[in-house]
C-alpha cells in the first residue's frame, strides 16, 4: 500500500511527526529524527532537510528540501549536466519480469530493509549468518527467534523450546540441516541470517492457537483490558525503539532518522486504536413495545495480516492495532525480504498479549497461500503488489471470506503555471524519491503545465541531484538501497527501454548508469524520464524505484486525462492557487487519497485506501473497524408471548 505521511502536530508547514514529537518513555542511545516529515503514505518517516549548503543550485538558491537531508559541502549541480539522451550506457540488460505471490513483495517489486550496523557486526539477538549451525528459527507461535545452539539437530515439525522464556514457542520447518531461508543486508547483498520458511503443519498450528486464543479469552476481554495491553504493547515499541529502528535500518535499507520515525509512528498508532476499541459503535432503532432492536459490530475472529517489505514494522502495526483492538487475534506474515522486526515485535508482544493472540509465520507466496486457504481465518489484510492481490482475491472468494487489500499506485501529481512552483519542486522530489522511491503512493507521474515545464522540470531535476545514495548508517544519506538486486535491476531496464524510446533520461551529474553499486549494495540514483512515452512501462507501471515520469499539458481537460491515464487510483496530488481549480480537482481526481498544494501527509485518525487496481478496504482511522468486524442485527424481546 502505502506507507504513511503524517500530518504536522503543531502548526508548521512540516508533515508527518519527527522521531521527537514522541519521546521514548526512557531514554535510549539513538539519534532522534530532526523535526521535519515522517514516513511518506505507502510508504513512512522521512527524514527531514537540513538546509542547503552553498553551491547546490546552479543560477540560484536551493530552498530546504523536506524530508531528505542534504549534507553541507557538497559541489553544485547543473541539472542540464546530467541529461542522458538514448541508451543509458553502463546500465544493465534486461531482465526477465517476475510476478509476485501473495507472500507480500515476493516479485521483483518488493517492499522494505535494513542497515547494517557500522562494524559490520551481527544484529544483536540474531545468531550469524554464516552456516546452519546456530541459525535462528522463527516460532509461529510467538515469532521469536530459537536460538539452536551449533550442532543442534531440530527435526521438522517439533516444537521448539526458548530457554528464556520456558515455554513452547512454535514448531520448526524447513527440515533437519535446512539453513532456512537467506535475509540480505541490501546495502552490502551480504546474508544476515536465515530464517526457515513456516510449512503447512507450522501455518495450521499458528492459525489453531490463534483460533483457541480467540474463542477462550481474546473475544471475552472487555474493550476497556485491550485497551489497557495495546497501550503496554505501544509502550514495548518505544522502550525497544533503538533496537527496532537497528533491525529496519539494517534488513530493510533505512536511513537511521527514518527508522526511528517509523518506529514512533508505529506506537501512535497502536495508541490510536488502543483508544478506538473504546469508541461507541451500533445502533439502537424504533421498536415496538417489549421489543428492543439494535445492532452492533462482532469481530471475526482470526485475522491474517500479510505485510510488504517497504515498510516491514510500520504497515503490519497498521493491521495487527486495528484487528486486536477490534477483538480479534492475528496471524502475521512478513515479507521473506524483511522478518527480523516483526520476529522481535511478536517476540516481545508475547510478554504483553496472552498466549495465541499475536502469532507470526514465515515465507514467501506458498506460505501466503496457505493462510488465505484456511478455512479457521476469518479475513485477510494483504498489503503488496496488484498482481498478488488479485490472487489473495481468488483464494479468499472459494471461502468466502472478506479481504482488505492496499496494493500498488502509479499517482500524479498535477502541477498548474499559477502554483507556488518551489513548495512543488520539493514535494515532487519528495513524492518519488521517499523511502528510496518504494512507496505505494509514491508521486511518479509528473503531469506539469506547458508553459513553465522546462523551468520546472529543471528544478526538480537540480534537487533530486543533490540527494546522497548511500549506506543507510552514514548520517548524510538520504536515499538506500532498494530492497533487492532484482529490483534495482528492474528499475535500470525500464529508464533504459524509456530512452531507447526517445524520453529525455535525466541522471545526476557526472552519473551515466542508473545502478550505483557501493560494496554489492543494491542502490539506483534518483531518475526523471521527460517526455516518458505513454504507452512504455515507465510511464505505465509501478516501478518501485526513485524514477519520475514527465508528461506536459496544455488546458485543465488535458491535465485531468493525463492524471487519469492508469488503472490505479491510490493517490494524487494537485498544485494550483486558483480556489476554483482546486474545488474541481479535489472532487474530480478518482484516487483514494488526494493532497492539494501538499503531498504525503497521514495520521492514524484518517483511514486510508485506494480505487481501482490500488485495491479496496481501508486502513487506519475510523473505517478499519468495517475491515475488521460485521455488523450484527439484534431483537431482544422483554414481554411474553411474543
Amino acid at each position: 500500500m502505502t506507507a504513511p505521511h503524517r500530518p504536522p502536530l503543531t502548526p508548521t508547514p512540516t508533515h508527518l511527526p519527527t522521531a521527537t514529537d514522541t519521546p521514548p518513555r526512557r531514554t535510549t542511545t539513538g539519534t532522534a529524527a530532526p523535526a521535519g516529515r515522517l514516513p511518506e503514505a505507502g510508504n513512512p518517516a522521512t527524514p527531514p532537510l537540513s538546509a542547503p549548503s552553498a553551491g547546490h543550485a546552479v543560477g540560484h538558491t536551493v530552498g530546504p528540501l523536506p524530508d531528505l537531508a542534504v549534507p553541507p559541502g557538497r559541489p553544485g549541480v547543473d541539472a542540464a549536466a546530467g541529461r542522458a539522451v538514448g541508451r543509458l550506457p553502463g546500465a544493465e540488460g534486461p531482465v526477465d519480469r517476475q510476478v509476485p505471490g501473495p507472500g507480500a513483495g515476493d516479485g521483483v517489486v518488493g517492499r522494505s530493509g535494513l542497515d547494517p550496523a557500522p562494524t559490520g557486526g551481527p544484529v544483536p539477538g540474531l545468531p550469524e549468518a554464516a552456516g546452519s549451525a546456530g541459525r535462528a528459527v522463527g516460532g509461529p507461535a510467538a515469532g521469536d527467534a530459537v536460538e539452536r545452539p551449533p550442532g543442534t539437530a531440530v527435526a521438522s515439525g517439533r516444537p521448539a523450546v526458548d530457554a528464556v522464556a520456558g515455554r513452547d514457542r512454535g514448531w520448526l520447518s524447513g527440515g533437519e540441516g535446512s539453513g532456512g531461508r537467506t535475509v540480505l543486508d541490501p546495502s552490502t547483498g551480504r546474508v544476515v541470517t536465515r530464517v526457515p520458511d513456516t510449512d503447512e503443519v507450522g501455518v495450521a498450528d499458528a492459525v489453531a492457537r490463534a483460533d483457541a486464543a480467540f474463542r477462550e479469552v481474546w473475544a471475552g476481554t472487555s474493550p476497556a483490558h485491550r485497551a489497557g495491553l495495546l497501550r503496554e504493547l505501544a509502550n514495548l515499541l518505544r522502550d525497544d525503539r533503538d533496537e527496532f529502528a537497528a533491525l529496519e535500518r539494517r534488513n530493510a535499507g533505512k536511513p537511521t532518522a527514518r527508522a526511528l520515525g517509523e518506529v514512533d509512528f508505529a506506537a501512535q498508532v497502536v495508541d490510536w486504536f488502543a483508544a478506538a476499541a473504546r469508541y461507541p459503535v451500533g445502533e439502537t432503532h424504533p421498536a415496538a413495545p417489549g421489543m428492543r432492536t439494535y445492532t452492533d459490530r462482532v469481530p471475526v475472529g482470526v485475522c491474517a495480516a500479510i505485510a510488504p517489505n517497504n515498510y516491514p514494522l510500520l504497515l503490519a502495526v497498521w493491521k495487527i492495532a486495528a484487528a486486536l483492538a477490534y477483538g480479534n487475534t492475528v496471524v502475521v506474515k512478513p515479507a521473506p525480504e524483511t522478518p527480523l522486526s516483526i520476529r522481535r515485535l511478536v517476540g516481545r508482544a508475547a510478554e504483553v498479549l496472552p498466549e495465541g493472540v499475536l502469532t507470526a509465520v514465515y515465507g514467501g507466496a506458498g506460505t501466503g497461500r496457505l493462510l488465505c486457504d484456511h478455512p479457521a481465518v476469518g479475513m485477510v489484510s494483504f498489503t503488496g503488489s496488484t498482481a498478488a492481490g488479485r490472487e489473495v482475491a481468488r483464494r479468499c472468494a472459494d471461502g468466502l471470506k472478506p479481504v482488505s487489500l492496499e496494493l500498488g499506485g502509479k499517482s500524479p501529481v498535477v502541477v498548474f503555471r499559477d502554483a507556488d512552483l518551489d513548495a512543488a519542486a520539493r514535494a515532487v522530489v519528495t513524492g518519488f524519491t521517499g523511502n528510496s522511491g518504494q512507496m505505494c503512493v509514491a508521486g511518479t507521474r509528473l503531469v506539469v503545465d506547458r508553459a513553465v515545464h522546462d523551468e520546472f522540470v529543471g528544478r526538480v531535476a537540480e534537487l533530486a541531484a543533490a540527494l546522497r545514495v548511500g549506506r543507510p548508517q552514514d548520517p548524510g544519506t538520504d536515499l538506500g538501497p532498494l530492497i533487492s538486486r532484482a529490483a534495482a535491476d528492474r528499475a535500470a531496464e525500464v529508464v533504459e527501454e524509456a530512452a531507447a524510446l526517445g524520453a529525455e533520461v535525466i541522471l545526476p551529474p557526472g552519473r551515466s548508469a542508473v545502478r550505483h553499486d557501493l560494496d554489492g549494495g543494491f542502490f539506483v540514483h534518483p531518475v526523471v524520464v521527460d517526455g516518458a512515452p505513454a504507452d512504455g512501462r515507465a510511464w505505465r507501471e509501478e516501478i518501485f524505484a526513485p524514477v519520475l515520469s514527465v508528461a506536459s499539458f496544455d488546458t485543465d481537460a488535458e491535465a485531468l486525462a493525463l492524471a487519469h491515464d492508469t488503472a490505479y487510483g491510490l493517490s494524487a496530488s494537485v498544485w494550483t492557487s486558483d480556489a476554483d481549480r482546486v474545488e474541481r480537482f479535489s472532487s474530480a481526481l478518482r484516487a483514494g487519497m488526494v493532497w492539494v498544494n501538499t503531498w504525503g501527509d497521514t495520521e492514524e485518525t484518517v483511514s486510508v485506501g485506494g480505487l481501482g487496481r490500488s485495491g479496496y478496504g481501508r486502513e487506519l482511522g475510523i473505517h478499519a473497524v468495517e475491515g475488521y468486524t460485521r455488523p450484527r442485527a439484534v431483537w431482544v424481546a422483554h414481554r411474553r408471548g411474543r
